[in-house]
């Protein structure tokens, strides 16, 4: 049936091969983009050598890419009314295809900067039509298994890719990460396009250029201060400024949003609390998982003595079991409502994150390795059901908007997890500003670990509070 211009399967013989071929034509090319994303991390000191620059300045190889797909994700909900889903695919993959050659044979590490935001632009493009699709042309019954497969992909890139990361560029050269993946993005790209549906037709809309312009304003100037909190404390002008004006833009832009008759993110999607609690859950378990790939890793080069490869293999069965629950995680909300998996998946991260803090003292590779694999089964069983069980709260018009968010937050979570880890990391020389450097890093984890229960427990609090499934 026709429901506010978006199409809603009612029969799940009506899924054919075609919808499965785009959704997750969709999803590979996703996963393209954020694997090559996570696996730049590993090598920033190649990097540094290579241009002689400085870490600061390598690092917006990532920071750079988090924005751009950031700031590209806020407007999905216009470009998906706007244009020919066909047209935003070919966009995304020619994006990825062109970033991905630029980086490979960048000369410069502006040229490889350039690279990296036109990837991400592709990347920005490509995430959010996945769900798009699922949620306006999979049927209510099935959505949760086909979040769950897709999810699966998409949510394995960021462990996996300092994996890949390090073994590319210690066995070969780190221009070899795209290289290596530009072929399977090329081919993703392809079969989506020839597959995509356009379950509603085209509107001619007008850009909101003041909304985008102020939300932009908001995700540089927070990403700014928190980045900057580590390097410079509690400084006016590199802390206090951005964050400031991060605070008055996003102000601005809810004002003129909602006066506008055609926001860029319609916010009455925040009046469904449903939704809202499913989306602060998806939001939250993001940047405690994604904090985890940082700090567990980086403890174990520097406390345990391990080199990089080692430290990303630990976080590879997390990674692979994750991978294989993720469907029947899926599946499960589709049979049974959400309040079981969440139920679990609330059961499991606390356990881990507890776990994790109490041992910190004397974590070792053995204990990391089971700690985040029980931590990997509670966030399948919450991260993409969250998504889900958030979509399916919101009237067929909404849907954009709200895919929008979950798939801006979801960036947006991973960069505030990283920076926040990184910040509380540092106060185990401020505890213990005469011991030894490796053991102000252990005290710095365990401070880490402890906050990161805090917000597990709050996770877990709104998890079990959520209703039965529902079709707003």
């Amino acid at each position: 049936m026709i429901t506010g211009g978006f199409y809603i399967s009612s029969n799940s013989t009506q899924i054919t091969t075609r919808t499965k071929a785009a959704i997750f034509g969709a999803a590979s090319l996703a996963f393209c983009g954020i694997l090559v994303e996570t696996s730049m991390n590993v090598t920033f000191p190649t990097l540094m050598r290579q241009f002689n620059t400085s870490l600061e300045t390598v690092q917006w190889v990532t920071t750079a890419y988090l924005l751009a797909v950031a700031a590209t994700m806020v407007i999905t909900a216009f470009i998906q009314a706007r244009f020919h889903w066909q047209t935003i695919i070919n966009a995304g993959g020619s994006a990825f295809v062109l970033g991905g050659l630029l980086c490979a044979l960048a000369p410069s590490l502006w040229v490889l900067l350039l690279g990296r935001i036109i990837q991400a632009i592709g990347t920005g493009f490509a995430l959010p039509l996945v769900f798009a699709q699922i949620m306006t042309q999979i049927p209510f019954e099935s959505q949760g298994r086909f979040t769950g497969t897709a999810g699966m992909l998409i949510a394995l890139a960021p462990s996996l890719g300092p994996t890949y990361g390090g073994l590319v560029t210690q066995l070969a050269s780190w221009r070899l990460i795209f290289g290596i993946t530009l072929p399977f993005g090329l081919i993703a790209w392809l079969v989506t396009a020839q597959a995509i549906q356009q379950p509603h037709a085209p509107q001619r809309l007008a850009f909101p250029g003041r909304q985008f312009i102020l939300i932009v304003v908001a995700l540089i100037g927070l990403l700014f201060g928190v980045n900057n909190f580590s390097s410079h404390g509690l400084s006016l002008i590199y802390v206090g400024l951005p964050l400031l004006l991060a605070i008055v833009a996003l102000i601005g832009f809810i004002m003129i949003a909602a006066r506008a008759s055609h926001p860029l993110i319609n916010l009455t999607v925040f009046k469904q609390g449903d939704f809202t609690r499913a989306l602060l859950i998806y939001f939250l378990i993001q940047f405690i998982q994604i904090g985890m790939t940082f700090l567990l890793p980086n403890f174990a080069q520097l406390v345990l003595g391990k080199n990089a490869l080692v430290s990303g293999l630990m976080l590879l069965a997390g990674s692979l079991c994750a991978a294989v629950i993720s469907p029947f995680a899926g599946k499960l909300m589709d049979q049974r409502g959400a309040r079981l998996p969440f139920f679990i998946g609330s059961g499991f991260i606390v356990l881990a994150t507890l776990g994790l803090a109490l041992t910190a003292r004397h974590l070792s590779v053995a204990l990391i390795v089971d700690g985040f694999v029980i931590f990997q089964i509670g966030f399948t069983c919450l991260f993409n059901n969250a998504l889900t069980y958030g979509l399916q709260q919101l009237p067929p018009h909404l849907i954009g908007d709200g895919n929008a968010l979950f798939n801006t937050l979801q960036q947006y979570a991973g960069s505030l997890g990283t920076a926040i880890m990184a910040v509380l990391m540092t106060f185990g020389a401020t505890v213990l500003p005469h011991a030894a450097s490796q053991l102000q890093t252990t005290v710095g984890t365990q401070i880490a670990l402890w906050f990161s229960l805090v917000v597990i427990v709050l996770v877990a609090g709104l998890a079990l509070t959520v209703k039965r499934n529902k079709r707003a």
